[in-house]
């Protein structure tokens, strides 16, 4: 089972999951623990490979359905039948697979830093990933990535934990999750607002400038549908400004 974490509040209180981006941990989630424990019970999940699940294998036959089974295992196991769920960049495509393949378990979602596209520059991006992993160390890889996705000087906290969580992912492991990019790709292809009837908060930062603009305009197709911007911040939002970002969440989650 998948390592996981969690802060009781009180035991009628809503349930609140997180789940963390590619090369991340739930230490992403730091900022967020103090002031949202007060109002609700948190889970905070490590996927398989990353934090402290590190030690869990990714089998060969390794997929998306897979890894989303790996969460539901988890609320099963603390016997909780729904929860909102929070998810950070390629945690949002979490939230989307899990709204297909276990809508019933999800109350509200917030989708953090999100990916609704793979505009020119995000497929060029995946492209140079995609050789260079084979080339490159992956530290060297990991900063590059972090440095191109949060590349300006308030981002730099942001930047210094993904490249410190990322220390942990073994080679092994970082191919068998880039090998999830097809069906990531066919997840945002699908993805049509229409078709949503679960709310959705996005929180972006202003100065995400691979995703925030693709979000708005997806956001704004369905009234289940809502989206936030944020100034001086960048994808990882939560860090980049927390107080803005937990005030958020907690007004949205009332």
């Amino acid at each position: 089972m998948l390592k996981f974490k969690t802060h009781i509040n009180n035991k009628n209180n809503d349930w609140v999951t997180f789940l963390h981006g590619f090369g991340g941990s739930s230490n992403i989630w730091h900022k967020q623990v103090r002031e949202l424990s007060k109002f609700h019970n948190l889970l905070f999940i490590d996927l398989r490979g990353h934090g402290k699940s590190n030690n869990i294998r990714l089998d060969s036959d390794f997929n998306l359905l897979t890894a989303c089974e790996d969460i539901i295992n988890v609320l099963k196991f603390l016997k909780l039948k729904k929860s909102h769920f929070i998810g950070i960049s390629f945690g949002t495509l979490l939230i989307f697979k899990l709204m297909e393949t276990h809508k019933e378990y999800i109350n509200k979602s917030i989708f953090a830093g999100a990916i609704t596209s793979f505009n020119y520059f995000t497929r060029f991006l995946l492209f140079c990933l995609n050789l260079l992993k084979s080339i490159l160390p992956n530290m060297i890889l990991y900063k590059l990535f972090a440095y191109i996705i949060m590349p300006q000087l308030n981002h730099k906290e942001s930047r210094l934990i993904f490249i410190n969580e990322a220390k942990v992912i073994d080679r092994k492991v970082f191919n068998q999750w880039l090998k999830l990019i097809p069906d990531l790709k066919k997840i945002i292809l699908n993805l049509k607002p229409i078709n949503f009837n679960k709310y959705i908060l996005f929180i972006s930062g202003k100065d995400d400038y691979l995703f925030s603009k693709d979000v708005m305009q997806f956001a704004s197709k369905n009234k289940f549908l809502s989206y936030y911007s944020i100034k001086s911040a960048g994808h990882v939002v939560n860090i980049d400004k927390p107080s803005v970002f937990n005030k958020k969440v907690i007004e949205y989650l009332k």
